[in-house]
């Protein structure tokens, strides 16, 4: 063949192969990207329906040991569940089969027929462990921070952070039980201890391990870190003056129920701004 041929057709190649691979590697990074917002979409539900089943959990309880004030609480706490549950349903993809499970769960715990205090915290504590799992599989699947290593502290927001956030919500509900029936065994007293160191070692390695990282990267100033701290110390103080300090403890459920929802809703608020930063 003429070089005067073989030197265009070699080019045109060339062209037409790097246009190729470019429309190649494009289509994988725009498959990745949409994968990641999957995740953080699936992620962000997830943080709505474990606060929304703990505070199920706890008002249940409550209702369950005497209160019947919080009844109106529980029926709104369970048609927003209803409506969130609704959204899950729309997920199809690799984590489906787990969805299905916490849905078809939901669907057996909303009607309220379970009269068993014990039995009603064990389904409330299954439903928000195999949330948090879920949870843990879905931010796992795909690295998420992209190897930027100003989002290096996610592994901690999925384990200690939520898993925190998952024994204060189980010693609000615990407690906001003992608080309605104004008395507590010897049982309980034991279980709330465990709650409460369970507490104080997971809150307190993740707040060390967001302080650490924020030395380095000024974004973590979003996550307000000293506030949610203090709020976290106080609801452990709480524990300790009013439950643990007495068989009888005098305050009242929803004042106790409300102190832990602070200090959860501190917990859950890092979660947020994790979220937040991903979207960015």
């Amino acid at each position: 063949m003429n070089a005067d041929y073989t030197l265009p057709l070699l080019f045109t190649a060339l062209i037409i192969f790097a246009l190729l691979f470019y429309s190649l590697h494009w289509r994988l990074q725009q498959k990745k990207r949409l994968h990641i917002q999957l995740n953080i979409r699936q992620l962000a539900l997830l943080r709505i329906l474990i606060a929304e089943f703990q505070r199920h959990r706890g008002l249940s309880n409550g209702v369950l040991c005497g209160d019947t004030s919080m009844s109106q609480d529980l029926a709104i706490t369970r048609k927003k569940l209803d409506q969130h549950i609704l959204t899950a349903q729309e997920f199809n993809g690799a984590h489906r089969n787990a969805w299905s499970g916490v849905i078809d769960h939901w669907s057996r715990l909303r009607e309220g027929r379970n009269s068993d205090r014990a039995n009603n915290l064990v389904q409330h504590h299954l439903i928000i462990r195999n949330s948090i799992f879920l949870m843990e599989d879905v931010a796992s699947e795909i690295d998420l921070t992209q190897g930027l290593p100003e989002l290096g502290y996610l592994p901690c927001i999925w384990r200690e952070v939520i898993q925190a956030a998952e024994w204060a919500g189980q010693a609000r509900a615990l407690g906001t039980g003992i608080a309605a029936a104004g008395q507590s065994s010897v049982e309980q007293r034991v279980r709330m201890h465990f709650l409460y160191q369970k507490i104080e070692l997971l809150a307190g390695k993740a707040f060390a391990t967001l302080k650490h990282h924020a030395t380095e990267y000024p974004q973590m100033n979003e996550f307000n870190l000293q506030h949610g701290e203090q709020v976290v110390a106080n609801f452990l103080g709480c524990i300790k003056q009013e439950l643990l300090g007495s068989e009888a403890p005098v305050i009242a459920a929803k004042t106790y129920f409300q102190q832990a929802t602070q200090a959860i809703d501190e917990l859950l608020a890092l979660v947020d701004t994790a979220l937040g930063q991903l979207n960015q």
